[in-house]
């Protein structure tokens, strides 16, 4: 009777420390999602307002005056800071950075021949596509 006693509580500890592992393992799974969630928000927190910005930019993209194009630089210091990036890349034509508005003759099938409004990036993820005409090919 005392062993059987003693045997139940053995295994009635081993389950005890069994479900504490899982709890532990649980609870760091549980913190590391939150902490990736705050990381991602932290990140894309200011993406609603930097879309409300890109037009006031693209707005000042032509104009000459040199009041204005300083003002224009500061907002771009500004964006760049937040993490928001230039899409640059005039050659091939990706679909996940670039929006197809035409084609024209010449040039290299699906190349781009020229962009007609830019478009940003934060990391990895588009913000807003450039928009571009692609070469048709000779």
């Amino acid at each position: 009777m005392l062993e059987e006693n003693i045997a139940e509580k053995e295994k009635t500890i081993q389950e005890m420390k069994e479900q504490n592992l899982r709890f532990s393992a649980d609870l760091d799974n549980f913190q590391k999602r939150i902490s990736e969630e705050s990381m991602k928000l932290s990140k894309y927190a200011s993406e609603r307002i930097i879309r409300e910005l890109l037009p006031v930019l693209d707005s000042l993209e032509n104009v000459k005056d040199e009041g204005t194009l300083a003002i224009k630089r500061q907002i771009e210091q500004i964006l760049q800071k937040e993490g928001l990036v230039a899409i640059d890349d005039n050659s091939k034509f990706d679909p996940n950075r670039h929006e197809a508005i035409g084609v024209e003759d010449g040039g290299e099938a699906n190349t781009i021949k020229k962009v007609v409004r830019r478009g940003y990036a934060i990391g990895d993820r588009v913000i807003r596509p450039e928009l571009v005409i692609l070469n048709r090919g000779d």
